[in-house]
């Protein structure tokens, strides 16, 4: 037996090799049981009939229930930015563990890594404000692919609905990409309500 390998459970669990190790399958297990877990809820939400307790939260369902299979879109995408948000978070914290467990100074990584991350974020902050605004048009539904709408600058059926921009296409044709951290304003005329879109344009089937 080499000599540097340990000889008893005592020294085999603080050898250093040995506790990264175990870092490592500790981070793909825990990673791999979260994202069952947010699969699970996924289908249940999926799956589970929309419902209410009284008469008044019934109409208001009604009024504004979308299609089985946009809400289903919707409740999936949202699942894929939870998987992925955990699978940062969880190797993240066991890069810096490791590391930890390598000799590394990790308070003064952290300070030195957390300047270029304000940096970063400073320079990137158009793109993470596009992220987030895409996060909430999915959770509010305030627009699906199919919907006709008018963004005030720019009206059309919504063709995709990407982590950046929003593409639109007019009556003329014309593609329109609206970056969603700019739209501040949505008329939706797929949704009810007393307008409807311009006679000469016809809303795509979702």
């Amino acid at each position: 037996m080499p000599d540097w390998l340990p000889d008893n459970l005592a020294a085999l669990v603080v050898f250093k090799p040995i506790r990264i190790v175990l870092l490592i399958i500790a981070a793909f297990v825990l990673r791999r049981v979260l994202h069952r877990m947010i699969n699970r809820s996924v289908r249940r939400a999926v799956d589970r009939p929309l419902t209410s307790r009284n008469q008044m939260a019934q109409k208001l369902i009604d009024a504004t229930t979308v299609s089985a299979e946009r809400r289903k879109q919707r409740i999936e995408s949202l699942g894929s930015l939870a998987s992925s948000a955990v699978s940062f978070v969880i190797f993240l914290v066991a890069l810096l563990m490791i590391l930890a467990e390598m000799g590394f100074n990790i308070t003064t990584l952290i300070a030195g890594t957390s300047v270029v991350a304000v940096t970063l974020a400073f320079g990137m902050q158009s793109i993470v404000k596009d992220l987030v605004s895409w996060v909430f048009m999915l959770v509010e539904d305030q627009l699906g692919v199919g919907d006709y709408v008018d963004m005030e600058k720019a009206s059309g059926v919504v063709e995709a609905i990407g982590l950046r921009v929003t593409e639109l296409r007019d009556k003329d044709g014309t593609v329109w990409y609206v970056r969603n951290g700019e739209i501040v304003r949505v008329g939706n005329y797929s949704q009810g309500g007393p307008g409807e879109p311009p006679a000469e344009v016809e809303p795509e089937p979702a």
